[in-house]
């Protein structure tokens, strides 16, 4: 119930880590835009320059998923996870104050250091996020907890990104801005972690394979040849694919498709962020606390509906014209279209993913929870991966960019239909 998710907020097992993940969310993306936006607007010489650090910082911060999650899902499987969170909320810290010099400096290559070390810190601490929530709370109350941690996992995406780029600004520099936010929300993360109750480890007795690659292939052995796994790793790093293409070229659709200037993207930013909030409070309200994948494929094809549309809504634009502002966009009847087709691909991509990470948490051994988890994220970084070589590769194509949101659409539908054929063969193999 929607009340169950409101209470979960008072108990002492959920409020700390729901805290917690929330300033971690927050802080990545602020620091990561507060240093694009410094690089973008008031180090680099070029446009090519710029565009060749954010391909860098992109990178950075993504290799540690590839290199240290399987280290990452052992520890937090052999030692506490409330004290690992701790240890790794006070790296965080501590990286903030090296970041905030850094920034300080305008020092291109320790910025990118740090941001390498972000991507550590949430390297360690995802698994984590979603293993310790079966520790700390009964199974009638994880689909509401996971809703709350998605929906605010989203909202700290927007406001961090939001906020790292203004406390920089495009004209004048504030840095001292972004350090003040930076650090301060570090500080709050390890004060919060340090409520966070134990949670006893269940595999005392690991032994930690420090070979990164036996370890991942390992790793990802264990939890892929898993029937019951399988489709919910293979769904939620399909929904991080859908979110990282749309993300990715929002912008160029915004600019070239719609015509429209930066006030016009960061309104869609805002959609995406609340459209997935809101739809992940929703399923927690409609399900209460039945854990199922049956509304999974449903949910998954309304995405497809309403990106269809937005497809269809689409203008083409003839010729060069000055880039409508607010004002002008959302005065056309048209636009409304676009705008609700937007939010509602969002929201149905909220629906689905809640109950997957759900089912993931309840149908790990609880001896490898993290350990799932990690794999899971291992996955979702590599579709995520695949997903932008597959538009860059489109877009050299001259695929356009709306169109390559219909074939995504007609992708996901696809993906739909095989996870519903999986589903309804594993219920039917349960019954025999």
């Amino acid at each position: 119930m929607a009340s169950l998710a409101i209470y979960l907020l008072n108990k002492r097992t959920f409020l700390p880590l729901f805290l917690t993940q929330f300033f971690s969310a927050f802080n990545d993306n602020a620091f990561k835009l507060s240093m694009l936006t410094l690089i973008s607007y008031h180090l680099s010489t070029s446009q090519g320059q710029s565009e060749y650090y954010q391909a860098i910082a992109a990178a950075l911060f993504t290799l540690p998923f590839f290199l240290f999650s399987a280290t990452a899902g052992q520890l937090a499987d052999k030692y506490d996870k409330a004290l690992m969170t701790k240890l790794i909320k006070l790296f965080e810290v501590l990286l903030m104050v090296v970041g905030g010099f850094a920034l300080s400096r305008g020092s291109i290559s320790l910025l990118l250091l740090c941001l390498t070390g972000m991507g550590i810190h949430s390297t360690f601490f995802g698994p984590i996020k979603y293993a310790i929530l079966p520790d700390h709370l009964s199974r009638d109350q994880l689909l509401g907890a996971t809703a709350l941690v998605e929906a605010s996992t989203f909202l700290a995406i927007l406001l961090g990104t939001t906020l790292g780029a203004l406390a920089i600004g495009t004209t004048i520099s504030h840095v001292s801005y972004a350090i003040l936010i930076t650090n301060l929300i570090a500080l709050l993360g390890f004060m919060t972690s340090c409520y966070i109750p134990a949670a006893s480890s269940k595999s005392k007795n690991l032994q930690i394979d420090w070979k990164i690659w036996r370890a991942t292939q390992v790793m990802l052995k264990d939890v892929l040849k898993n029937d019951r796994l399988l489709p919910a790793i293979l769904a939620i790093s399909w929904f991080w694919l859908i979110g990282a293409v749309m993300l990715t070229k929002l912008p160029d659709y915004t600019r070239y498709v719609l015509g429209a200037d930066t006030s016009v993207f960061a309104v869609f930013l805002s959609l995406f962020s609340s459209g997935i909030a809101l739809g992940a409070l929703s399923i927690g309200y409609f399900l209460g606390s039945r854990i199922t994948l049956r509304y999974v494929p449903l949910a998954m094809l309304m995405c497809s509906l309403f990106a269809i549309d937005l497809y269809l809504a689409s203008p083409v634009l003839t010729e060069e014209m000055p880039l409508q502002t607010f004002g002008q966009f959302f005065l056309k009847l048209s636009s409304l279209r676009i705008i609700f087709d937007f939010f509602f691909f969002s929201f149905c991509a909220g629906l689905f993913v809640v109950p997957l990470y759900t089912y993931l948490q309840i149908s790990s051994d609880e001896g490898a929870r993290a350990r799932t988890i990690a794999a899971n994220n291992i996955v979702n970084a590599l579709f995520m991966v695949c997903g932008t070589f597959i538009v860059v590769l489109l877009l050299h194509l001259n695929v356009g960019i709306a169109m390559v949101f219909f074939i995504l659409a007609v992708l996901n539908a696809v993906a739909a239909l095989m996870l519903w054929l999986l589903l309804t063969m594993q219920a039917r193999a349960q019954l025999a």
